[in-house]
């Protein structure tokens, strides 16, 4: 048992996306890890939601659906991550941009194949991999593991810097989907739209200047990798904005730098009650706001 009093943690990925345990596992383990609330926020998709929302009411563990969307413009290579919380995944506008989303992915995806195949490397294994999983959300890292373990280069890093980064043989420009986009699609969604992990964005004064004025509701403030000095330069970006702070750890499965977040970052619940009366007060249309205020009330 994790003994961080940490109470909800609003950032979690399952084998959905990129992470390593299943959605149900990831449930199971955030329950004994402590946790009392969980958000899956699967990079682009909501595949995860139900399988973790099934198993969350087995193991006695709030779970809501959350997504992590890639978005961005035109000259930053860089995504801009935007975290849509207690989201309804059945919203049609939300469906139709991850649809656009995975179908770009895939024909992307192909193309890489097919450039690494010109460079000379038998792509033909991880060619039938993409066809079988048409829906399933493959990107560069799915690439870059398979060159690894093909041998063709000696690590993930190695892979991208030989093979998928720009100006590299097999490299294929990404589409991005406008913030404002996600942004709106989130709200059509009834979920609330939070600046994901701020403190990882490198050049971080030119992005605020292009984002800053955007409709955003929150940032996630309490993240993993975030230091006191950046808790406390977010906290009072949220606050000059009358926007929510959330947080999680970005758990991805217990390896590298991911080791031991799980249970021990994210909001205490104090600062998640916050949150759900940041909610009630300043989303009318905030689809959760029945089980949320009944939850604030016991």
């Amino acid at each position: 048992m994790s003994h961080s009093n940490i109470y909800a943690d609003l950032h979690v990925h399952s084998s959905a996306s990129d992470g390593i345990l299943s959605p149900a596992e990831l449930v199971k383990n955030s329950k004994d890890k402590g946790l009392a609330v969980i958000a899956l926020t699967d990079h682009d998709t909501i595949d995860g939601v139900a399988e973790a929302k099934a198993q969350g009411r087995k193991s006695g563990i709030k779970v809501f659906s959350g997504i992590e969307l890639s978005c961005g413009w035109e000259d930053r290579e860089a995504s801009i991550h935007v975290l849509g919380l207690f989201i309804d995944e059945t919203s049609a506008a939300l469906i139709s941009l991850l649809d656009e989303q995975k179908r770009f992915r895939y024909t992307r995806a192909l193309k890489i194949v097919e450039l690494l195949r010109r460079a000379g490397i038998n792509a033909e294994p991880l060619r039938k991999k993409f066809e079988s999983t048409p829906d399933r959300v493959l990107g560069r890292p799915h690439i870059a593991r398979y060159l690894v373990e093909a041998g063709y280069t000696e690590d993930f890093q190695q892979a991208f810097e030989k093979y998928v980064s720009k100006g590299c043989p097999a490299y294929v420009a990404k589409d991005h989907v406008d913030p404002l986009r996600g942004i709106k699609a989130i709200k059509a969604a009834g979920g609330i739209a939070v600046l994901a992990h701020p403190g990882l964005i490198p050049d971080w004064q030119p992005v605020w200047e292009k984002i800053r004025d955007l409709p955003w509701d929150g940032i996630e403030v309490f993240y993993s990798e975030h230091n006191e000095q950046q808790v406390q330069k977010f906290s009072a970006l949220t606050k000059a904005n009358n926007w929510a702070q959330t947080g999680g750890s970005d758990f991805h499965g217990e390896y590298g730098k991911h080791c031991n977040r799980l249970g021990n970052f994210g909001m205490k619940l104090e600062q998640y009650d916050t949150l759900l009366r940041w909610c009630k007060q300043n989303r009318a249309d905030f689809n959760c706001s029945v089980s949320l205020s009944s939850e604030l009330a016991e």
